[in-house]
């Protein structure tokens, strides 16, 4: 009965949780989203950002480490961040002016553990696995609403990497009928979606291009004692050293052709071990690791982009948009194409990928796809996600 009523709404609230690669919290944000017309359309309603406490973070790291092996641990953490998405969705739906009993539906996406999009052989069977922890159902009890959660399983049950899953949400915030359009999400992993003009689901085109706050941040840990490199002035401090940079560039995610998709898996402690162990200066190694990001943003771009499409605009959303040198050394390498922040087009950058699970959630439970064949290598589009009810 419960899905009944949300089906026959032409206009559903549906709050959307994420955390990224980097672990730095839960993003929440609320949303409106409108059936009613011929297009889609969605309203941003509030947006909340909720940190996770140091000790949990770090243990959430801890277990994201492809050598983590206790699976204990693992299984024990899942509902504890379960807790913390159902607090973050509360928090937000009560400081955006509404009750829990006013919110139709939750998309949460959790926290990614592990990813391992590669197909191998056990047991006779060809398998990919994914794990995303932030217990669903526990989100559900806490706070009363219908949650979707689970997404990524749904793709790699149908051929697919599960992963990105961002497309086809920025195709309904951002497409534009007259001009191409590139996203360009700067999370833990930076990844990016073009959308042809007059562009169609069929047309969509989005892959991970590679790591950027997963490794900034690390770095600036290890060096600097601090989270994050504020507004990207250690890196506009040093200098790039093409020798490291020229290392770097060699791993072998950066030679795959889509569709493809990444994590700590491929960019783990090994590889950042590198920046670490070179006889740089710390500036020059958050330089040359800032270079190495945008290098292979724009890439891969030049290599599985501009053939087929000549971009208009790319529009930035995530974390990284507050990093100004990297913004600065996107521009000069996009120019003449401009590159602009997602709150120049209505959305605040930051909130962008938890509206994404707002906009895939709601297609769930109307038993719409929310994968795109093209984007994650599926042999179909697919529903996704697993529907709990409080």
């Amino acid at each position: 009965m419960r899905l009944q009523y949300l089906l026959r709404k032409k206009k559903r609230r549906v709050t959307g949780l994420m955390s990224g690669t980097s672990a730095d919290g839960v993003d929440a944000c609320l949303v409106e989203i409108d059936t009613s017309g011929r297009h889609l359309r969605i309203k941003e309603l509030g947006f909340e950002t909720r940190p996770y406490p140091d000790l949990l973070r770090k243990k959430i790291l801890e277990v994201s480490n492809p050598a983590f092996q206790n699976l204990d641990e693992v299984l024990r953490l899942n509902p504890v961040v379960g807790e913390y998405f159902a607090e973050a969705a509360l928090s937000l739906i009560k400081k955006s002016g509404y009750k829990a009993n006013q919110i139709d539906l939750v998309g949460s996406h959790g926290q990614t553990v592990r990813h391992l999009p590669g197909e191998v052989l056990r047991f006779k069977k060809r398998v990919k696995a994914t794990l995303q922890i932030g217990e669903p159902a526990v989100i559900a009890r806490r706070t009363g609403i219908v949650t979707v959660g689970d997404f990524r399983t749904s793709d790699m049950a149908s051929g697919g990497e599960g992963a990105p899953l961002a497309p086809l949400g920025h195709f309904f915030l951002f497409n534009k009928r007259d001009s191409s359009q590139m996203v360009l999400n700067l999370g833990g992993i930076a990844n990016v979606t073009v959308l042809p003009a007059n562009c169609g689901l069929k047309d969509i085109q989005g892959f991970d291009t590679g790591p950027c706050n997963l490794i900034l941040d690390t770095l600036t840990k290890a060096l600097f004692r601090k989270k994050f490199d504020p507004d990207g002035k250690i890196a506009s401090s040093g200098r790039v050293s093409q020798e490291l940079l020229r290392k770097l560039k060699r791993h072998k995610y950066f030679k795959m052709t889509p569709p493809k998709s990444t994590g700590r898996e491929d960019f783990d402690e090994i590889f950042i071990r590198k920046i670490l162990d070179s006889d740089l200066s710390k500036e020059d190694a958050i330089a040359t690791a800032s270079e190495l990001i945008v290098w292979s943003i724009w890439d891969a771009c030049r290599r599985y982009v501009q053939p087929n499409q000549k971009i208009k605009q790319v529009i930035a959303t995530g974390g990284g948009v507050h990093n100004k040198h990297l913004l600065q050394r996107l521009s000069r390498l996009f120019h003449p194409v401009h590159v602009i922040t997602s709150d120049k087009v209505g959305y605040n950058p930051d909130a962008v990928e938890s509206i994404v699970f707002a906009i895939l959630a709601d297609r769930t439970v109307n038993g719409l796809p929310g994968s795109l064949q093209r984007v994650t290598g599926s042999a179909k589009d697919a529903v996704l996600g697993k529907i709990c009810l409080p």
